[in-house]
């Protein structure tokens, strides 16, 4: 009888650490999260509850630990992909390394990053806490999850509860603390995606697509049909050379850089459990023959992310000789001082077309600085002068840590979305009603965004519609993130106040030193405080002051490497490079 009392006084004294979605009613001094992401959804039903829950420690604050970890994914991913080959097709090895490579890194260097991100977390987690007779729901390894698209497996697999959830057992299990007591949940079986056949609407649009994507460059974002059949024409030649093309064990496996994740488990079994359907059906073919023109060279679209069809053609256009090109779509490349994936499925094709940068810091590549038709397009374009709007435009805010990139982690983005009630504070009460809110698109498993903002300052409206529209007719743009809004800004021109905390967003020197200069001629703030006193100081005078000589020297050394342009039309620019590579 005493040792049954005595079990249930240990029991009562437990705390339920929470792996995967907050029970409701679950209260702060019996419960505790591994993270924010235990409160996707369902904010509301825990008012306060970022700052009454107990969160388990972030490993990933430290970016040399999270630049090793991004090299552990690669590396998993990498070490790996014989493997992931034979699985999907039993002649894999009649193949070359090349078609597997290009066909499977998108998927599998995203399934890599969560698993190494998850295992720090674990480790972090057991490491504070293992000591401490903590309860611990986990899912079965017997749960199913079905993708039907690569796409679906990032919304719901990367970001999504269940499956981090199902993750996490694995990894726990397999270190589990003798102080912590498991108890099972019942398994899921969770179905992602959609089956129903498209519209006719949409099948024609997507045949159009087909179309498109055939050509050796096809009609990227910003370029138009014209451009797109102009520098498809630049490319009917050999390619010239050798093959800047990385091998992918050779460049990225844990042999070449020395990042192990000593992960306490085999990860092929994360890996089929990602597997989205579109995969299981391709056919592959029996062998691949190098092409009697080859090489050739062609640009990828970035559907290729995405697109598992479309990517195959890649894969046996790579797997025949033939060489591929990627072209920058964003921000963060050349930027961030931590990547990941862009690293293993772009930077190691045969050349990288930037929008200005030729150098990225802890990455290998063939880098082409070229003037991108989509910064050519707005380059001065802002037509703000009379203009009476304040635009502030936000970006995502995932709970789960999936990027593995230098992104501010789940409990860093707390403190980010905090910091535009700081800035709306500060800013003059009559600019209120001037101001504009734009929000990133909604996504799973993030923070509520413009939910959570607007009720605290009902007279700032929503800003709906397309963005560069609004980016050209506002009077200010005020940016609290390194994104792509950021770059085109600048490039017209359009007056801009910048400000994020640097120490959350780690960058490169070569692109320190440049923010440096934009903060020096008071573009970027150090915080929401000081960009609101900023913008309450310039609004009336907007364009005179961004019209000043300091601000302008700033503007065009930053945009000459970040965002460049050439006087005249881009297009001899393109036509010249793409007929010699």
């Amino acid at each position: 009888m005493a040792g049954l009392i005595w079990t249930k006084r240990k029991r009562d004294m437990e705390a339920t650490l929470i792996l995967g979605r907050m029970p409701e009613g679950a209260q702060p001094e019996h419960f505790r999260a591994a993270g924010p992401w235990c409160f996707a959804g369902r904010e509301k039903l825990f008012p306060g509850w970022e700052n009454s829950f107990q969160f388990a420690p972030e490993p990933l604050c430290d970016v040399n630990i999270l630049a090793q970890t991004a090299r552990e994914a690669c590396a998993i991913f990498a070490d790996n992909l014989p493997a992931l080959a034979a699985r999907l097709c039993p002649h894999s090895a009649a193949l070359p390394d090349a078609y597997w490579e290009t066909l499977l890194a998108p998927w599998g260097v995203d399934v890599a990053r969560q698993i190494a991100d998850r295992w720090q977390r674990v480790k972090a987690m057991t490491g504070t806490w293992g000591d401490l007779p903590l309860r611990v729901p986990l899912l079965p390894e017997n749960c199913a999850f079905r993708f039907a698209g690569e796409h679906d497996f990032t919304l719901y697999g990367s970001l999504g509860i269940s499956f981090n959830h199902w993750l996490f057992s694995r990894l726990l299990e397999a270190c589990w603390p003798t102080a912590w007591r498991r108890k099972y949940l019942p398994p899921v079986n969770k179905v992602y995606g959609n089956s129903v056949p498209p519209a006719l609407k949409e099948r024609v649009k997507h045949w159009a697509r087909r179309i498109l994507l055939r050509l050796p460059f096809p009609r990227l974002k910003g370029v138009s049909l014209w451009q797109s059949l102009r520098f498809s024409l630049a490319l009917a030649h050999t390619s010239r050379g050798q093959d800047s093309s990385l091998p992918l064990a050779a460049t990225f496996g844990a042999a070449a850089t020395g990042a192990d994740a000593h992960l306490p488990l085999d990860p092929l079994p994360i890996f089929w459990a990602a597997l989205p359907e579109a995969f299981t059906r391709l056919e592959h073919p029996r062998a691949l023959r190098k092409s009697r023109t080859a090489p050739r060279l062609r640009v990828a679209s970035v559907l290729a992310y995405e697109d598992t069809i479309y990517r195959q053609k890649l894969a046996v256009w790579r797997g025949r000789g033939n060489r591929l090109m990627y072209v920058q779509h964003g921000s963060g490349y050349g930027q961030m001082r931590v990547a990941c994936l862009s690293a293993v499925v772009e930077y190691s094709q045969h050349a990288f077309a930037t929008w200005g940068w030729n150098e990225h810091a802890g990455c290998r590549g063939n880098f082409i600085s070229l003037p991108y038709p989509q910064v050519a397009r707005i380059a001065g374009r802002w037509k703000g002068t009379g203009g009476k709007s304040l635009l502030f435009v936000g970006t995502e805010m995932p709970l789960f840590a999936y990027r593995l990139d230098s992104w501010p982690t789940p409990l860093q983005l707390l403190r980010y979305r905090n910091d535009k009630a700081r800035f709306f504070t500060v800013l003059k009460k009559d600019l209120h009603p001037r101001a504009l809110y734009r929000p990133y698109f909604p996504v799973p498993g993030t923070l509520k965004d413009a939910d959570w903002l607007l009720p605290r300052f009902p007279r700032v409206r929503l800003c709906t519609g397309p963005l560069t529209r609004q980016m050209l007719r506002c009077r200010v743009l005020v940016i609290d993130h390194p994104g792509t809004t950021m770059l085109e800004s600048l490039a017209a021109d359009a007056p801009t106040v910048l400000y994020w905390s640097r120490d959350v967003w780690p960058q490169t020197s070569e692109h320190e030193e440049l923010l440096g200069v934009l903060a020096e001629a008071g573009i970027l703030h150090a915080g929401p405080e000081e960009a609101a006193a900023k913008v309450n100081s310039v609004f009336d005078d907007a364009p005179d002051w961004w019209k000043g000589e300091t601000v302008q020297a700033a503007r065009r050394q930053y945009c000459a490497r970040y965002a460049m342009t050439v006087a005249g039309s881009e297009n001899d620019c393109w036509v010249n490079t793409l007929t010699k590579l």
